[in-house]
C-alpha cells in the first residue's frame, strides 16, 4: 500500500514539475513528505534500503506523471500559446509573494529585511533579462540540433533544473523554459513513441543532468538554505521576475480573443499558485488531513 500511495505522490509532483510555474518541492509540502524526500535523497548511500524503497515509487509515480501530462501540455503550446504562457505568468506572479516572504525571513524566523540581499537579486534579475532578448524560445520549437555542445548543454541546464525543483516555490519546468530547453525536453517526452530515436537521443542527456542535478544538487541547495537562506530566496526571486519578459515574448500577445483568455488565465495561475505557496492555507490543508 505505501508504494501505491508514494506513486500517487510522486504522480502529483511529476505534473507540477512539468508546468511551468507549479513547483514539485510546493507540492511535496502540501503532501507533507518534503523533509522525507529530501533526507533520503541527501542519504541514499547511508540509508540506501529506506531511501530506496521511498524513492523508486516516488520516481515511477512521477515518471508516470511527466510522460502522461506532456502531450497535453504541448498541444496547448501549440495551438494555445497565449493563454497558456499567460496561466505561467500568472503561477510566477502567485509564487513571487511566498519567495519574498522567504526573502525576508531570518534564520531564526523573525522578519527582517537584509541589504545584502539586493546584490544576488539584480544579478539574476539582470541576467534573466538579458537572457531574453537573445534567447526567444516558442512553443514550435521541439528539436535542437543534436551535436556535442547542445548534449552538454542539455545536460547542464537539465541539471540545474532539477536543483532548482528541489527548492519549495522554485520550478524546474521553469527554469529549462528560462534556459530555451523546455520545449525542446517537453517536445522529446510527448513524441517518445512517435518518434523515439530522436527522443531517446534528447532525454538521454537531460535525464542524466537530472540525476546529477537531483543527487548533487540536494546538498548544495541544502547548505545554500540553511546558510544563506534570504540571499539563495533573493537569487530566486530575481530569477523567476526576470524571467516574466521571455515568456510574455514567447506568448506573442495580441489583443484578440485568445488575447482576451490569456488574462483570464493569468488571473487563474495567479490564484492557484498563491493558494498553493500560501503557508496558512497550507496549515489548514495539513490540519484536515491529520484530522
Amino acid at each position: 500500500m505505501k508504494f501505491i500511495l508514494y506513486a500517487i505522490y510522486g504522480c502529483i509532483i511529476g505534473v507540477a514539475n512539468i508546468i511551468p510555474g507549479v513547483s514539485g518541492g510546493t507540492m511535496a509540502v502540501i503532501l507533507n513528505i518534503y523533509d522525507k524526500l529530501i533526507d533520503s535523497v541527501i542519504n541514499i548511500k547511508k540509508h540506501l534500503k529506506e531511501s530506496l524503497l521511498f524513492l523508486i515509487p516516488v520516481a515511477v509515480g512521477g515518471g508516470l506523471g511527466i510522460f502522461g501530462f506532456a502531450k497535453l501540455l504541448k498541444y496547448l503550446l501549440e495551438y494555445f500559446p497565449m493563454p497558456t504562457y499567460f496561466f505561467f505568468i500568472g503561477l510566477i506572479l502567485g509564487t513571487a509573494p511566498m519567495i519574498f516572504g522567504k526573502v525576508l525571513q531570518t534564520k531564526d524566523g523573525k522578519k527582517k529585511f537584509n541589504g545584502y540581499s539586493i546584490i544576488p537579486f539584480i544579478i539574476f534579475f539582470g541576467i534573466m533579462i538579458a537572457l531574453s532578448f537573445f534567447n526567444t524560445e516558442n512553443a514550435s520549437t521541439t528539436q535542437i540540433q543534436l551535436d556535442l555542445i547542445n548534449w552538454i548543454y542539455l545536460f547542464f541546464g537539465s541539471a540545474l533544473a532539477a536543483m532548482c525543483m528541489i527548492i519549495p516555490g522554485v520550478s524546474g519546468s521553469m527554469i529549462l523554459m528560462i534556459l530555451g530547453l523546455y520545449s525542446t525536453v517537453l517536445g522529446a517526452i510527448a513524441d517518445i513513441l512517435k518518434n523515439f530515436s530522436g527522443s531517446i537521443m534528447i532525454l538521454i542527456p537531460a535525464g542524466l543532468g537530472i540525476i546529477l542535478g537531483l543527487l548533487g544538487g540536494a546538498k548544495l541547495i541544502d547548505i545554500c538554505l540553511k546558510k544563506f537562506p534570504q540571499m539563495t530566496f533573493a537569487a530566486i526571486l530575481g530569477l523567476m521576475l526576470g524571467s516574466l519578459l521571455q515568456i510574455y515574448n514567447n506568448s506573442g500577445f495580441q489583443f484578440n480573443i485568445q488575447g482576451i483568455v490569456a488574462v483570464f488565465t493569468l488571473i487563474l495561475g495567479f490564484a492557484v499558485s498563491f493558494i498553493l505557496g500560501n503557508d496558512k492555507i497550507k496549515e489548514k490543508f495539513l490540519k484536515k488531513k491529520e484530522k
